[in-house]
């Protein structure tokens, strides 16, 4: 069976679309049209927006939350205009269009994994780990901008590799779709150090690729910035800004409890008093980040999440091993894209620490297609070694 795959050609895109299509599709009509609690909130300001006549200033000031509103005016315009065009049946017209940016998804991630690693055992590896990929999948039937917005920052991450691999030239398609994704979804933010990121890499030469000169670099930023960020809010009126200050005194509430995972109180630490109570609860999170799942899930639950991260993670450990020894099947300019996915692992795990795990660590989901190209990564890299 390995050798006929290993013999085989990488998966077709339509075969890819097919296999993503009906079985994905399935349990998207099986579970219909579903509303989260964040759900009403978007359905609220979306007929308020459409009310005022669009006047976003108006609307923004109005609206109030942990993030400012002008963060989510895209996917409210979004919701705004299927109101318009499809009018009561506006939810299930957004998770159509949910379902259609998911199937997208995975041809682009298949498609990526196919040019990087030209192994098509790689690429099949890439699209069964799409196809059982329940994180992602879950999020379709949500009257959410989950299975949008992934789509949008790794179609953003898609244009990035092809600068960074030489097949297209100049970043303006680029910083354009990724400044629009700040006013999509507040995380949309965490876009621009991975870009920057990116960017370094596409002009770096190898001597730049060194690890010695990537890990100086981030152990010397990433506890700069944290510690910064937690003296803030282990006391919120240390921000100098109007701007946000609403959203560190919410986060310095959830801090004060001691948590770890929103709404999961056996992670949660004793309430802390020093600052470096702040800073190991902000760790801890960072941890709790890529957990497999909790304590009240269901055996089934833990079975489907293992099967899906337990390769994942053990396929992308042994491609960052491998790129920190420098010691890779890859060429230089392929090994840049990978680095370049790590990065986003980091910058958003690394935001999510400071910032909030959820519950249902939903907020997880832009990071899920970069695990699942670095993990084919890995098994592209296993099998080359494998036959030389």
């Amino acid at each position: 069976m390995l050798g006929r795959i290993a013999r085989a050609k990488s998966p077709p895109l339509w075969a890819a679309a097919l296999l993503i299509g009906v079985s994905h599709g399935l349990y998207t009509v099986v579970i219909g049209v579903r509303m989260a609690p964040d759900s009403h909130g978007y359905a609220h300001w979306s007929a308020r927006l459409i009310e005022s006549g669009f006047d976003y200033p108006s609307i923004i000031a109005q609206a109030s939350g942990g993030f400012p509103a002008i963060l989510y005016a895209l996917f409210g315009t979004l919701l705004a205009g299927l109101r318009l065009v499809f009018g009561s049946e506006w939810a299930a017209a957004l998770v159509v269009l949910n379902f259609g940016t998911h199937v997208i998804l995975g041809l682009l991630i298949v498609r990526l994994v196919a040019r990087l690693t030209r192994n098509a055992p790689a690429a099949w590896g890439a699209l069964l780990l799409y196809l059982g990929c329940f994180d992602l999948l879950m999020w379709v039937p949500f009257v959410l901008s989950d299975a949008t917005f992934v789509l949008l920052t790794f179609g953003i991450f898609t244009l990035a590799a092809a600068r960074i691999l030489g097949t297209s030239q100049g970043w303006g398609r680029v910083v354009v779709p990724a400044t629009a994704a700040v006013f999509y979804r507040p995380t949309g933010l965490v876009l621009l150090p991975d870009l920057a990121w990116a960017f370094y890499l596409s002009r770096s030469g190898r001597k730049n690729l060194r690890r010695q000169a990537i890990f100086t670099a981030l152990a010397v930023a990433i506890p700069t910035a944290a510690f910064a960020f937690v003296w803030v809010i282990q006391e919120p009126s240390r921000w100098p800004l109007d701007a946000l200050s609403t959203s560190f005194r919410i986060m310095a509430a959830e801090y004060s409890k001691g948590e770890v995972v929103s709404g999961r109180p056996e992670t949660y630490h004793a309430p802390p008093a020093e600052l470096i109570d702040y800073v190991i609860i902000s760790a801890d999170r960072f941890v709790h980040f890529f957990a497999i799942g909790a304590r009240d899930f269901s055996v089934v639950h833990w079975v489907v999440e293992a099967a899906f991260f337990l390769p994942v993670y053990a396929l992308t450990a042994w491609l960052g091993i491998a790129l920190g020894r420098g010691r890779t099947t890859f060429e230089v300019r392929e090994r840049k894209v990978f680095l370049a996915a790590f990065g986003a692992l980091l910058s958003y795990a690394a935001f999510h620490a400071l910032v909030q795990v959820d519950f249902d660590w939903r907020y997880r989901t832009p990071i899920l297609p970069h695990l699942i190209l670095l993990a084919a990564g890995g098994l592209a890299d296993l099998m080359r070694r494998r036959s030389t």
